[in-house]
């Protein structure tokens, strides 16, 4: 299956929002860090009657768009892996705000106050294919991270796990550099080469360049 994917940059910290429509009234939306003009005319274009929202991870700013979305589109599934399950629901500002503390970005975790995110309706597990994508379980940044790859379209949705050149910080909540670098070597021996990363933010980019670029410091 050929995935017609729009990118769309969301939130204060421009998280990369992937779009893509899964049938004539299901559209795909991963890691919505806000509800940007841009993006909130594309998915009007689409007119979709039903979202399927995946989260590679909980932190707020790949999560910051889910109260506008599920008010204007309250029919979704909200996807996100178990150990992240602490970000969502009422209680998740209070997890933000711990483990964003230290980088002194409360203003931007304060608008969920007012609008408290969304519970999440499904959890996904390593092995899980989900709306066609399967589930690879990559911890490292958090205990949830996760990527989702499509081996037969050939592209990975990275979240924060890998960028181009680089990878997710490891010093927040729950981060653990030893998981990131068994996850990241994980991605470079299971996956072609050939295989197209879609990041959370920055610029695509390839497993068999990272593989180059980052496989010797992991």
């Amino acid at each position: 299956m050929k995935y017609s994917i729009e990118k769309f940059e969301t939130g204060y910290l421009m998280v990369n929002t992937w779009v893509f429509p899964l049938s004539e009234k299901s559209v795909a939306v991963i890691d919505p860090g806000g509800l940007s003009p841009e993006l909130s005319q594309y998915l009007s274009k689409l007119n979709p009657t039903h979202l399927e929202i995946m989260l590679t991870h909980g932190h707020f700013d790949h999560v910051g768009g889910l109260p506008a979305l599920v008010r204007k589109y309250p029919d979704y599934r909200l996807w996100i892996h178990e150990k992240d399950v602490a970000y969502l629901g009422a209680a998740g500002t209070e997890t933000h705000f711990k483990s964003f503390g230290p980088l002194h970005v409360q203003k931007l975790i304060e608008p969920l106050e007012k609008n408290p995110l969304p519970e999440p309706t499904d959890f996904y597990k390593e092995g899980d294919i989900v709306n066609g994508f399967t589930v690879l379980h990559t911890p490292g940044h958090t205990q949830g991270s996760v990527c989702l790859w499509n081996k037969e379209a050939g592209i990975l949705f990275s979240g924060d796990t890998l960028f181009y050149g680089s990878r997710g910080r490891t010093d927040l909540l729950d981060g653990n550099e030893m998981q990131i670098c068994r996850s990241l070597k994980r991605l470079f021996t299971e996956l072609p080469g050939n295989t197209q990363v879609y990041p959370g933010h920055g610029s695509n980019t390839t497993i068999e360049f990272e593989k180059k670029y980052q496989g010797a410091y992991v």
